[in-house]
């Protein structure tokens, strides 16, 4: 069994890659796991080792230093590079160094994993002498780095890609409509959790530093509603965060404050310029912001989410249409009527005929 070690500065990212291989399938098992080079180097000091997935730029150690050093006090270490396509000259020099594969972490999004450590495998079963190894590589190895081929290689499924697109603008964040409808499209796509997994938990990584919010632990999930569930969760953790903060230097928190006011004052009067005043910016730049986040206008996203309550609110209760649209902020009901068919393609009275059982108004 081999003895794999992930290096690797981004947790989010080790925890895809430990999640997403099959190791078992391959005669491999993940020993640990260290965040730069020096802590890869006290690791290796510790515990017996065969192969490193070392990233290429992280911080204190870089993973071309690491292999610099590994090296020479241990000639019999494997590596694999971990990179992003702007990393391709550096991939270069590791695998000239003695790197026997590299992984994309882009690729890993739409590439079979099961495949990438099929051939990782296949290339430790041909190595000559462990002492007197070469890279494994060959110059068509090298040419197959370029950029535009790693980019083609990414969207062999388009579908997924669009759908990893719309994930990665970060509305999702804000907007519970644009969340629901990424985890269906997602759903749709018949991805593996794994693959899931892996291209997500990146961006909730940055939408934690985004608010200055501790990492939140991460368990292993079998099921796909069961990692969106986590992930439901997560942002409800990130509303917390924004919620208690009274520093408002941070723009996500900033707009994450507006969400949270908006959903808990709909009946009331929604003025922007009360909302910006709110969280210590101006109209200008609290609208600007509010739209880069949201990828709408705080008015628009105000009608959404007073029609989105309406419609929670139509299902399976008996109450006048009327009273609903005071609820949400309306106090003209045929005005309410109007925006509700433009948002939903119906009126709230036959919404409500097709969700609820009761009939009676």
């Amino acid at each position: 069994m081999h003895r794999v070690l992930i290096v690797d500065d981004d947790k989010l990212a080790r925890r895809g890659i430990i999640s997403l291989m099959p190791w078992d399938k391959y005669n491999m098992t993940v020993a640990g796991e260290a965040q730069n080079g020096e802590q890869a180097l006290e690791f290796l000091a510790e515990t017996s080792v065969d192969i490193l997935f070392v990233d290429i730029d992280m911080p204190v150690m870089d993973g071309i230093s690491l292999m610099k050093k590994s090296r020479l006090m241990y000639p019999d270490l494997l590596y694999v590079v971990l990179t992003f396509y702007e990393d391709f000259h550096y991939v270069q020099s590791a695998l000239r160094m003695g790197a026997i594969d590299y992984i994309s972490k882009m690729q890993m999004e739409s590439i079979d994993c099961d495949q990438l450590l099929e051939q990782i495998s296949n290339k430790i079963k041909v190595m000559p002498d462990r002492n007197v190894r070469g890279t494994g590589f060959q110059e068509k190895d090298l040419k197959a780095l370029n950029p535009a081929n790693l980019l083609q290689a990414s969207e062999n499924n388009p579908r997924w890609q669009s759908v990893v697109s719309r994930w990665k603008e970060m509305f999702w964040v804000y907007d519970d409509n644009v969340f629901e409808e990424l985890c269906s499209l997602t759903r749709e796509c018949e991805t593996s959790v794994r693959k899931v997994e892996h291209a997500l938990l990146p961006l909730a990584r940055q939408a934690e530093e985004s608010v200055g919010m501790a990492e939140r632990p991460i368990m292993e999930y079998c099921k796909l509603d069961d990692f969106f569930q986590w992930l439901r969760c997560f942002r409800d953790g990130l509303y917390c965060k924004a919620a208690e903060e009274n520093n408002t230097d941070r723009i996500p928190i900033c707009i994450m404050k507006a969400v949270l006011y908006v959903k808990e004052h709909m009946g009331e009067q929604l003025h922007v310029e009360d909302i910006a005043q709110m969280v210590n910016l101006s109209r200008s730049y609290f609208s600007t912001n509010f739209k880069k986040c949201t990828g709408i206008s705080f008015k628009e996203f105000v009608r959404q989410e007073r029609v989105s309550e309406a419609k929670r609110l139509l299902e399976g209760r008996n109450v006048l249409v009327a009273d609903i649209a005071q609820k949400v902020g309306y106090e003209d009901v045929n005005y309410f009527i109007r925006v509700f068919y433009e948002l939903a393609g119906t009126t709230p009275g036959e919404y409500k005929r097709r969700n609820c059982n009761s009939r009676k108004y």
